[in-house]
């Protein structure tokens, strides 16, 4: 026990008539009602012989309510005579956890709840403290016995109990002599053990488990420390040091003790006693407070590699790997979600999958489709965290010093090779815990040449002799440093001007090495197209770098602001390349006023698109494109609230009234070849892209529907009714054409996706070469974006990498000149001839 001032009035009273209540056992002592965690009891062994605390357990009532018991086990303890024991909240102050002998959350009570001393075998009271009834009869009071007679079950004794200020415990621990009484210490000696792989068994749960998630007793077991963990858990990890050769059972064990025990070691063999326990699907023993002993010391266990294969579901691989010491060289894990903030622990962490990263299961499929569903529901179990027991500082890989954005990279994709650890599993995920030793070299990281970085810009299948893309250029702000004023009042990007010169620059050189002549802006300030306004703060830093200096970039002027938002879209172009046709022109887009069926309020609004048509300089060919970015999934509109599980995420019927809205635009509007691209934050086969490409409403097991209450321009859309859509509008999504339907451009959760797209009509699509997102955001780390924020001391980059947290996407066109025919030579009949040559004569003098 611990070494306290000597008791005062208990310690009289009690010392003089210990010898005449030898049959009185375990009486409570003290008790302590103190401010926020501040409470304990404490026990006294007022007989002549030790007592086993096993066979007893402390009882609390909550709220007074005598039907509402709440039962505490004490540690497997021998209390001799005349000792003490002290049970404290295990969120008690320090002072009170050092002299307390165990710790449990459960000792919780608020001076509302009769606690008592239950004997186990027989279920009687042994000593009771309290008063039954909802009633404050012990708060914010510490109790100090002055009379050791047994006090029956229910009754109030006011009278034994001397009565000290809150939070004062000065006596608490120390025996009525005075003397410092230590209880036998904890052996295992002639216990029978039972192994850890035993205790794991070969299924999702032990199979000690007998009641529910307990195994309904004690049990020994045995094994070498593999970790000591005291953040994310609360315990250490053990493995049996030979194991049982089977597979299918894991020779680990995670000890949950809730405190850090003292004297522990990795490499300690050890025996604890503890109950079994499925805590949340996680099998581990539940140790009483201190209930272990240390065998041996400087034990070494072997990583074991993990032997994994694409016949079933990450999780249900892991299992077998539960608690035990692993290592994920040549286990065909890759990382799927890059090094940053998880919100489920908020932290910084990293996740793994087998063989391919996890993608978005609306990006490959119709959402509500049972192939969308099943998708779904399996990437939550194709995942492995890489987790550290202590949280990350800010900017900080623990176990990959060299993190760095020039050369210490990580990528999505990489496998990597020595990164060891236990296997934990916590909220639904399992987790690989790295251990505080395990250091990783650059060269630990692997990847293909195809998916590594370089020193030039993205290599597309075949050239065009003209190239678009688009880009996102996250929140590109300079009002706050010299720029025109936003006249939304609002500053989405950085927050000091070492950060805005680092955000442009990556930006400047990133587009640069894209090599466009036609650059589709998303996230950019809305404020004007003045000198001094954002899109010329960028084509200004673009065209001092040396690969555009040559050739230099303009930017297309909408006059004023482009819509209300503090963000725009925009356009950039190479005047060597490209000229404009005509003036810009503002396609509106629709509003959401309304309440939903709870009566909630809702006003949602969606940007506006930027239609240019361009006229390429060497063929005379004419391409209109339009920018896009249309609104979140981040917060909700009216026909979420009856729609909230919808895969497709906040606002997608909303969504799709602007797809209806661009796409009736166009083509009631616009002649010639057409461009669509930009952000339009719906995944590939989410409804506003099947809108736009190929949906069939008369074959379409689930029906797309606009959104309720709409407007464009103040007048209600189809009387504001959500309304079936009956049509799409025939364009291609060209990076999934040409690149498949896994290619990408974000990533979110752990799930890449697309939500960047391409769009062709079919006069254009015929004039296509190549399409492709160059993936220089969304498989790298955020940490390496311009902010600080989250990043602390972390080194940035001006380099193209992490300029964003989305892809640009770039397209190839191949114009031929008039009368040079590049296509393959088609027989048509004379009626076709004659119909094709009023059709070319229509849209020449059309365009």
């Amino acid at each position: 026990m611990k070494s306290l001032p000597v008791k005062t009035i208990l310690a009289t009273s009690i010392a003089s008539v210990v010898a005449s209540t030898a049959s009185a056992e375990l009486i409570i002592s003290q008790y302590v009602e103190g401010s926020s965690y501040n409470k304990a009891v404490e026990i006294y062994n007022a007989g002549t012989e030790g007592i086993s605390l096993s066979d007893y357990k402390l009882v609390k009532y909550s709220n007074g309510d005598a039907n509402s018991p709440n039962d505490i086990s004490f540690s497997n303890v021998n209390l001799v005579a005349g000792g003490v024991f002290v049970i404290a909240s295990s969120s008690a102050s320090d002072a009170l956890l050092a002299v307390a002998d165990q710790t449990s959350s459960s000792v919780n009570f608020n001076g509302d709840d009769p606690v008592a001393i239950v004997r186990v075998s027989d279920g009687q009271t042994v000593d009771f403290f309290g008063q039954y009834g909802d009633t404050d009869f012990a708060k914010d009071s510490t109790y100090e016995r002055i009379d050791n007679s047994v006090i029956a079950d229910g009754v109030w004794n006011a009278a034994a109990w001397n009565i000290s200020a809150k939070d004062n415990y000065d006596g608490m621990g120390v025996a009525p002599n005075g003397d410092v009484v230590e209880p036998e210490p904890f052996s295992c000696s002639g216990a029978a053990l039972t192994p850890t792989y035993a205790i794991q068994g070969n299924g999702d749960a032990s199979p000690l488990i007998i009641e529910g998630t307990f195994s309904g007793g004690t049990v020994y077991t045995s094994g070498v420390v593999t970790d000591i963990v005291t953040s994310l858990y609360s315990g250490f990890f053990i493995q049996d040091s030979v194991g049982d050769g089977d597979a299918s059972s894991s020779d680990g064990l995670f000890v949950f003790t809730n405190t850090t025990p003292t004297g522990l070691q990795v490499g300690d063999e050890v025996c604890v006693q503890g109950e079994v326990t499925e805590y949340y699907s996680s099998t581990q023993i539940s140790m009483d407070s201190g209930a272990y002993e240390i065998l041996s010391s400087n034990n070494q266990i072997q990583a074991t590699q993990l032997d994994l294969n694409s016949d079933s579901l990450l999780h249900n691989q892991l299992e077998p790997y539960e608690g035990m010491l692993v290592t994920t060289t040549n286990s065909d894990l890759i990382v799927s979600r890059n090094f940053s903030f998880d919100y489920g622990s908020y932290r910084n962490n990293m996740v793994m999958s087998y063989a391919e990263p996890i993608y978005k299961s609306t990006h490959l499929h119709v959402a509500g489709t049972e192939e969308e569903v099943t998708l779904a529901q399996e990437n939550a179990q194709r995942t492995l965290y890489i987790d550290t027991d202590v949280k990350p500082a800010d900017g900080v890989v623990p176990y990959f010093p060299d993190f760095n954005p020039e050369d210490g990279y990580i990528r999505v994709g990489d496998s990597v090779s020595n990164l060891e650890g236990v296997i934990a599993y916590s909220y639904s995920q399992y987790r690989l815990i790295a251990g505080e030793d395990v250091v990783l070299a650059k060269s630990d990281f692997s990847r293909d040449l195809e998916s590594d970085r370089t020193s030039y810009g993205p290599i597309l299948s075949d050239d065009g002799n003209l190239r678009v893309a688009s880009f996102n250029v996250l929140n590109l702000f300079n009002s706050p440093f010299g720029g025109a004023a936003n006249a939304f009042g609002d500053n989405r990007g950085a927050e000091v001007d070492g950060e805005y010169q680092i955000q442009i620059a990556k930006i400047a050189n990133a587009i640069s090495m894209i090599d466009a002549d036609i650059v589709g802006l998303m996230e950019i300030e809305n404020n004007g197209f003045s000198d001094t306004s954002a899109i010329a703060a960028l084509v200004d830093q673009i065209n001092t770098t040396q690969a555009a200096s040559a050739s230099p970039y303009s930017y297309v002027s909408a006059g004023d602001n482009v819509g209300t938002d503090a963000i725009a879209v925009g356009l950039i172009y190479r005047a060597d390349a490209v000229s404009l046709v005509g003036d810009a022109v503002k396609i509106d887009m629709p509003e959401q006023h309304g309440t939903d069926a709870e009566g909630e309020q809702f006003d949602k609004y969606m940007r506006v698109s930027l239609l240019q048509k361009f006229k390429h300089k060497e063929t005379k060919r004419k391409l209109s494109i339009v920018v896009n970015h249309l609104k979140s999934k981040g917060s909700a509109c009216i026909e979420d609230t009856a729609n909230e599980n919808d895969a497709q995420g906040n606002c997608n019927a909303f969504r799709v009234s602007a797809a209806v809205t661009l796409g009736d635009y166009l083509a009631n509007n616009v002649k010639g070849d057409v461009l669509v691209m930009g952000d339009l934050n719906a995944y590939g086969q989410e409804d506003p892209i099947r809108v736009l490409t190929d949906y069939d409403a008369s074959t379409a097991e689930r029906k797309i529907l606009t959104a309720e209450q709409a407007s464009l321009n103040g007048e209600a859309i189809d009387g504001g009714a959500a309304v079936e859509v009956a049509q799409s509008y025939g364009f291609t999504n060209l990076v999934e054409h040409f690149q498949g339907p896994k290619a990408h451009s974000y990533t979110y959760s752990g799930e890449l996706g697309s939500l960047d797209h391409a769009l062709a009509n079919k006069s254009l699509l015929r004039k296509v070469v190549a399409t492709d997102d160059w993936h220089i955001n969304s498989a790298e780390s955020n940490l390496f974006e311009y902010s600080s924020q989250y990043t602390a001391d972390l080194a940035k980059s001006t380099n193209a990498y992490s300029s964003s947290d989305h892809d640009p996407v770039i397209i190839e066109i191949e114009y031929k000149k008039r009368g040079d025919h590049g296509e393959k030579p088609r027989h048509e009949s004379p009626l076709e001839i004659l119909f094709n040559i009023f059709k070319r004569l229509f849209s020449f003098f059309w365009n």
